[in-house]
This record gives C-alpha cells, sequence and structure tokens, in this order.
C-alpha cells in the first residue's frame, strides 16, 4: 500500500494571508532584540539622564543578546544555516559556514524573507543612527551604533557567505528597492512639475 501524498502547500498571492510561521519564538526573537536595542538607544537619554554607563551596558548587553540569537538560533531554525569561527594555535582563525541541502531543508518562504530583509535592515539602521551620533557630536554615544554595525554586519557576512542564493536573493532585493525608490522621486518631481503648470 503507498503512502498517502502530502498535500500541496498553499499558494500565497496578493491579499492572502501569509502562511503561519513554522518557528513562532525564533521568528519574534529575530525581531525583538534588535528593536529593544534601537528603541532603547534611541531614548535612553530621555529616561536615564546623565546615566551613561548604565545606558551602554543595557545597550551592548541587548546587541550581544541579538547577536547570538541571530547566530546560534534564528539562522539555523528560519534559514537552514549556520556559522562559526574556529580558532586554535596552529592553523589561526578559521570560518565554517554551514547550508542545509535543499532536501533537508522546509524552510517556510514567509519567515525566510524577513530573516534577509531585517538581516539586511540592521546594519542599516546602526549605520544611519552612528552617521546621527557623528553629526551630534556625541561622541560617548557613537560607540553603541558603531557596535550595532560591526555585530549587524558580522552576521550579515557570515549568513551571506553560507547561504547558496543570499548572493541572488539580495540582488533582487537592492534591484527592488532602488527601481522602488527611483520610481517614487520620479512620481514626485511629475506631481511637482503638474503643480506648477
Amino acid at each position: 500500500m503507498s503512502a498517502p501524498a502530502a498535500p500541496a502547500a498553499p499558494a500565497v498571492g496578493i491579499g492572502s494571508a501569509p502562511p503561519a510561521p513554522k518557528h513562532p519564538i525564533a521568528f519574534i526573537f529575530h525581531f525583538a532584540f534588535k528593536v529593544a536595542a534601537m528603541v532603547f538607544y534611541i531614548l535612553c537619554e530621555s529616561f536615564n539622564k546623565n546615566k551613561f554607563v548604565l545606558n551602554f551596558v543595557v545597550c551592548i548587553v541587548l546587541l550581544a543578546m541579538d547577536f547570538w540569537t541571530v547566530k546560534n538560533v534564528t539562522g539555523r531554525l528560519l534559514v537552514g544555516l549556520r556559522w562559526w569561527n574556529e580558532g586554535n594555535s596552529e592553523t589561526g582563525n578559521a570560518w565554517r559556514f554551514e547550508s542545509l541541502a535543499e532536501g533537508q531543508r522546509v524552510i517556510n518562504p514567509y519567515e525566510a524573507r524577513w530573516f534577509w530583509i531585517v538581516l539586511v535592515a540592521n546594519p542599516a539602521v546602526w549605520a544611519l543612527l552612528c552617521l546621527s551620533a557623528l553629526l551630534g557630536l556625541d561622541w560617548g554615544y557613537l560607540l553603541i551604533p558603531i557596535t550595532g554595525v560591526v555585530l549587524g554586519g558580522s552576521n550579515l557576512a557570515g549568513y551571506f557567505k553560507c547561504s547558496k542564493d543570499a548572493k541572488r536573493q539580495l540582488q533582487s532585493m537592492t534591484a527592488s528597492m532602488a527601481t522602488s525608490a527611483m520610481t517614487s522621486a520620479v512620481t514626485g518631481r511629475l506631481q511637482a512639475a503638474i503643480a506648477r503648470v
């Protein structure tokens, strides 16, 4: 007797609800520590005036928790990728990358898409916060967004190197964002020109 065929996955189209996350806890924590670190960094002086050390330590701990969670948990569960660094006195540091074969992993496309979007956006947002601190001549607090860029960039580089199709996904997303930005800029200029007439 043959095994019953697996039901086909429902198509996700425009207007349909995204599929339920396979790993909801990991999915939530992929966002949670990033958002917590950024919100605390932006608001810390409002609540903890003249408490630089406390603000610095809380932000760095949140960034470290995010780095560890993305590197060791969410990457493995949401996209089936892992990376780590092995160091020894004989060979020095060696970076190791692991990607499960396509047949071995079942990836929820919704979770994977958001994993990559957040992974790319994280260091970009920290870079903007770094620029803001730099322009505001806030030298002490400049260390926090620099740490965010370094840790977020490390995760991005690690996952980018171990993913077979990350380059294609990133190029597609970048092209889509560039096209969207150009379209909105042209539309804005056309509307301004029409308004003047």
